[in-house]
């Protein structure tokens, strides 16, 4: 419960204390007496919540001297001077840290008015609180929107900046100081749409919150994206102990959204190619059966490994589709292993001789070399999927006559499984950014796939405690090696 607000009559005469304390006896106030600065002082101990009102005649100091240890040490604490006959003598008394004053009048007069000055002094108190309060609520608010990862901007209703923190800033280039004082768009625009920011800013002040997207200038998407939420507030400020509503601030939160539209573009293009991917080899299994069961197939016009081509267009349609599966299993969480024992050797042998008719027919060569280690204690089913990624990519990016080598050894207590080949290569840009999500090389002649398979393997890899890396050189040929903890 908050302490009720006392009177603290300092008044060296005992006449003129007797007429405040009866001139202030109807107000409901307590009033507490004291006849010197000693008095007071001691009375501030006990208690703090005080209107004072100070005769300046005291027996034991100056009277301007206590007005200002109080404001010195309670500045909230209000400081009427009463019987002042002398308008230096206010002034001065004003400077010291007084609030009001009350002029002597012969008739004591003033002494009808002390009630409507302390509630006056009150009001104004209780204005200059909520001010103080203001102040450290935006102090701490300014603090808090410096360190955010968001950005923020505060804005002028014409949009001219008046706050920006560093995270806004530095994602414009600019340092703070430069970007105050200048107006948002400068920096920023609606897609499509010089014109309409203006228009933005205005319906902001009129009718209340937007949000919507904002792109910052010179940058191409997905960088410089923004979802932005724009919204006025009205903040009061404290003049002369009035309240004077200004016109509504704008506060504007910026949220990088250039990574998901990425994302997004990245998906669509995944949807569209996903579905070349599957129609090719769709296609050739449709055509290659037209041929199987047409009672008269055109001479010459049936290739003697048919069955072998409509095998590996169905493995491709599968190897898609499990792709697509498995990333969906990975995005939601579900993906589980079920580690065995099992003959890692055995199992890299078995994948050659699934590719070795697929890699014939291209002229490449495919070895297994390395010494047998002792069984590794992992998903059998998930690394042989890791294995045919990382083996059809071989094959696909090596040109005929190219040659393949999975070589089987250990390294720092894993067992290590490298995929070398002849190949074209991938550009040492692209190295950083090969395990991303739908990430495929960037290169001239279009190949089938879906960018998964890396992302894929490296998280089926991961899940095991190893670890996949890679080196290539254009023109040269490229190596990926599996690092899988051994028993």
């Amino acid at each position: 419960m908050p302490e009720a607000v006392q009177i603290l009559l300092m008044e060296d005469d005992p006449e003129e204390r007797a007429l405040a304390c009866r001139a202030l006896a109807a107000t409901g106030w307590r009033v507490m007496e004291a006849t010197s600065a000693a008095a007071v002082l001691s009375a501030f101990r006990r208690g703090s919540n005080f209107v004072v009102l100070l005769g300046l005649r005291l027996p034991d100091t100056d009277g301007q001297e206590l007005i200002g240890r109080i404001a010195a040490d309670h500045p909230e604490t209000p400081v009427v001077v009463t019987g002042v006959d002398d308008l230096a003598v206010a002034i001065d008394s004003m400077q010291r840290g007084a609030w009001d004053y009350v002029v002597k009048r012969a008739d004591q007069r003033h002494l009808d008015h002390l009630p409507h000055v302390v509630a006056r002094t009150l009001e104004r108190r209780e204005l200059v609180r909520e001010r103080n309060r203001y102040r450290e609520e935006m102090e701490a608010l300014a603090i808090a929107l410096r360190g955010t990862t968001d950005g923020v901007a505060i804005l002028d209703p014409v949009g001219r900046i008046s706050f920006v923190n560093r995270a806004l800033a530095e994602a414009w280039g600019r340092r703070e100081s430069t970007v105050v004082g200048r107006l948002i768009g400068e920096f920023v625009h609606v897609p499509a749409d010089e014109s309409a920011l203006g228009d933005v800013l205005a319906a902001v002040v009129e009718r209340g919150r937007w949000s919507g997207e904002l792109r910052t200038r010179g940058a191409e998407p997905p960088l410089g994206i923004w979802d932005v939420a724009l919204t006025p507030i009205r903040y009061p400020e404290f003049a002369r102990g009035a309240v004077v509503t200004h016109a509504p601030t704008i506060v504007g939160i910026f949220r990088d959204v250039g990574d998901k539209h990425a994302l997004e573009q990245l998906r669509a293009d995944f949807l569209s190619m996903i579905t070349h991917d599957i129609k090719v080899p769709l296609t050739v299994i449709l055509g290659y059966t037209e041929m199987l069961t047409d009672p008269e197939p055109p001479p010459g016009q049936i290739p003697p490994d048919i069955l072998t081509r409509i095998r590996e267009s169905g493995e491709t349609i599968h190897a898609l589709v499990c792709n697509f599966l498995d990333l969906s299993r990975i995005e939601a969480g579900r993906m589980t292993l079920d580690r065995r024992p099992f003959d890692v050797r055995e199992m890299l042998a078995h994948a050659l001789e699934h590719y070795e008719s697929t890699a014939r027919r291209k002229g490449i060569a495919l070895t297994l070399e390395g010494e047998r280690l002792p069984p590794l204690v992992a998903d059998e089913t998930q690394l042989e999927r890791v294995v045919a990624n990382l083996l059809a990519n071989a094959i696909k990016y090596t040109a005929t006559g190219g040659r393949i080598t999975i070589a089987l050894g250990r390294e720092n207590g894993h067992a290590s499984i490298a995929f070398r080949d002849n190949g074209r290569g991938i550009p040492a840009d692209e190295l950083p950014h090969l395990f991303e999500k739908y990430r495929r090389v960037r290169e001239a002649k279009r190949t089938e796939g879906t960018g998964l398979g890396l992302f894929i393997a490296k998280t089926i890899v991961e899940a095991h405690g190893g670890d996949i890396r890679v080196e290539s050189a254009p023109g040269v040929g490229s190596t990926f090696t599996l690092l899988l903890p051994l028993a």
